[in-house]
């Protein structure tokens, strides 16, 4: 004699088992009036929030989604089922509908609707429920979870106003009153997908903004100022005829924004200059205050001069468009013993 959970199949038993697995195979995905004991909402604000709730038998739960789904791709319910569930495996179903009239309310406990999935509770002390609302759904297919079907409806649907239905429901004859009163413990969250955005910003070196081209792992990118991409390193780059290129690498994570400021730099020659403090440099005999930032120069020939004491040094720096060039004074010590 094999046993479910604490109850041996006996004769008895076995004629509920197979009246519950008759009448789910009758319980095909059609269009319903139906009444639920009480209606629990589960309404998110936020992607990250998670919400928990206690349903009975015969009670539904609709569930509700921000207006911004970018990085939501279904829900994870996780249902905490009680021993007087377990003992009576499939004895209870779950049922997931669409197009739900009227707009589901705490009041209201009449509907109708179109049933597009149904299944029993196992005998499991806990089970976890997917509900994919978009391709991009990545959680995998295993034996401690159940993934519902997507729905092609689901892909446009505004789930801020037309949220999840999920009803249960007794599918098992014979079974004690006392699990009439059986109590479900479930909690919800966002499923987050692979994605994050870039929020990048170019700041041009002059009022008159030129023509550039922005490339993301190498594709042009137009919207780039909200792009949203799968979670990783990503690399840019900036192309110009009259901006010089840069080249940046950056990062994405889930569900977050990464904000990338480029200052575009002209393509004219930058020349950088290093010297100790007091040291007075001249460029092409004209004084020069030094900054840690390199200055623009035109192309050509170019003197450098470094003055300081006693000492002076004089360099000379081809520049050409596209190139920045740094000029050092290095001053150094040597140190010598005698005897």
């Amino acid at each position: 004699m094999r046993a479910i959970g604490h109850i041996p199949i006996s004769g008895i038993s076995k004629k509920f088992a197979v009246f519950s697995l008759i009448f789910l195979a009758g319980l095909s995905a059609f269009s319903e009036n139906f009444r639920v004991r009480k209606l629990i909402p589960m309404e998110f604000t936020e992607i990250t929030e998670k919400i928990t709730v206690e349903s009975g038998i015969n009670d539904a739960v609709w569930i509700t989604l921000p207006p911004d789904l970018t990085y939501i791709s279904g829900v994870e319910l996780q249902l905490k089922v009680p021993e007087e569930i377990v003992t009576w495996r499939d004895s209870v179903a779950y049922m997931l509908y669409e197009k739900i009239e009227p707009l589901p309310t705490v009041k209201n406990k009449n509907y109708y609707g179109e049933r597009v999935y149904l299944n029993t509770i196992p005998g499991n002390f806990s089970l976890t429920l997917y509900i994919p609302i978009s391709d991009d759904f990545s959680i995998k297919d295993n034996p401690y979870s159940v993934k519902l079907p997507i729905s092609e409806s689901y892909k446009d649907k505004d789930f801020s106003k037309s949220g999840i239905f999920l009803r249960f429901m007794m599918v098992m004859k014979g079974v004690p009153e006392s699990l009439e009163d059986a109590i479900l413990k479930i909690s919800a969250k966002p499923v987050l997908n692979g994605k994050g955005a870039l929020n990048l910003t170019t700041t041009p070196p002059a009022s008159d903004e030129k023509k550039y081209s922005v490339f993301i792992d190498d594709l042009p990118a137009s919207d780039y100022g909200n792009k949203i991409l799968s979670v990783g390193e990503h690399h840019l780059s900036v192309v110009s005829d009259s901006y010089r290129n840069e080249l940046r690498t950056f990062r994405i994570d889930q569900a977050k924004t990464t904000v990338l400021s480029v200052r575009l730099r002209g393509i004219e020659p930058l020349l950088r200059i290093i010297c100790p403090r007091d040291t007075n440099v001249f460029l092409d005999d004209s004084s020069l205050k030094v900054t840690s930032e390199p200055i623009v120069i035109t192309q050509g020939e170019h003197s450098v001069k470094f003055i300081l004491g006693d000492y002076e040094v004089v360099k000379t720096v081809s520049a050409q468009n596209g190139r920045t060039y740094s000029v050092s004074l290095n001053v150094d010590a040597t140190v010598s013993e005698e005897e």
